[in-house]
């Protein structure tokens, strides 16, 4: 018998991740767009939502955000992510996006986004 309280049901309804990019061009946004009903958001804000982006499957994620905190650029995107870029004003998916500025080829590969409470 299996008791489960408290599950929020997320669902990653979209990614947004362009097919090419010119190196050194204009920055480019990917974007994770997940999905969460009203009452899941708020309790997904008191328990911990978490949003992790990957490079080319490093176990170390590039960026990380957690709702009332401010967003992290981590390894090879330090100090080239715009952090004060929204995808939205909505509280639980606010800074679910990365917006890289001027990127170059030692950036390309694959990108992963993981949401996570």
């Amino acid at each position: 018998l299996l008791f489960v309280s408290g599950a929020i049901a997320l669902q990653i309804m979209d990614l947004h991740v362009p097919d090419t990019i010119r190196n050194g061009s204009g920055a480019v946004i990917l974007d994770c767009e997940y999905s969460l009903s009203v009452n899941e958001s708020k309790h997904a804000l008191e328990v911990g939502l978490v949003v992790k982006w990957y490079l080319n499957d490093h176990p170390t994620p590039i960026y990380q955000w957690i709702p009332g905190q401010k967003p992290q650029e981590l390894g090879v995107m330090k100090n080239r992510l715009d952090l004060k870029y929204k995808a939205s004003e909505q509280p639980a998916s606010k800074f679910r996006a990365i917006r890289i500025m001027q990127p170059t080829t030692e950036l390309s590969g694959e990108y992963k986004c993981m949401v996570s409470t």
